[in-house]
């Protein structure tokens, strides 16, 4: 999970159902580098169901923006004991779990959100 307020994005084209092109728009990845966004889509898998995400080729993974999520004043992100938790606040319901792995990256277990 990245804390950029980016949309997610993804490196892989076909675990997007029917991607849009959308032409002038960099995503920054590290170090303020830009990377050309080709695509923008919806993730349905067994793990992630997302919309609004970007296609962009030459990453070196998916990412999810928790600036985007925290934007949803439905959601409650939270982040501590080597864990990041997506809840509904409305029941407390879990829609996603990234657990911390190295270099200090949360890598999602699942995450089931339509973001709007």
């Amino acid at each position: 999970m990245a804390s950029s307020a980016s949309p997610p994005a993804s490196r892989r084209q076909e675990s997007h159902l029917q991607p849009v092109p959308v032409n002038n728009q960099v995503v920054e990845a590290g170090e303020g580098e830009g990377m050309k966004v080709c695509g923008k889509g919806s993730v349905n898998t067994e793990k992630v169901v997302l919309s609004d995400v970007w296609y962009v080729p030459g990453l070196i993974a998916n990412f999810v923006s928790v600036g985007q999520l925290t934007e949803d004043h439905n959601l409650i992100v939270q982040l501590g004991g080597g864990m990041c938790r997506v809840n509904k606040k409305s029941d407390g319901s879990v829609l996603g779990r990234a657990p911390l792995r190295p270099y200090r990256k949360y890598a999602v277990d699942f995450l089931k959100i339509e973001l709007n």
